[in-house]
């Protein structure tokens, strides 16, 4: 987990244990899509946000960043 953190320069929000180990939930940065409006209809603007749930298994006792190793990343939302 701490080598993904150095990677990607992103912290989890939450985490939560789990029978394998921990999920630790990451959200990235928001996003604005602006649709511009024309012939009368509005501008129509929306807002995402990467959301990523990372699976991870204890490789020692210690629980800090470097004792998780990562096993699976599910994304939602990212681009």
């Amino acid at each position: 987990m701490a080598d993904f953190m150095r990677r990607t320069g992103l912290t989890p929000t939450d985490m939560y244990p789990t029978s394998s180990g921990r999920t630790f939930i990451v959200n990235g940065p928001a996003s604005t899509i602006v649709i511009p409006g024309s012939y009368g209809v509005p501008t129509i603007a929306a807002q995402r946000q990467c959301r990523m749930q990372i699976d991870t298994v204890a490789i020692d006792g210690k629980g800090l960043a470097d004792s998780w190793r990562v096993t699976a990343i599910t994304r939602n939302g990212c681009g």
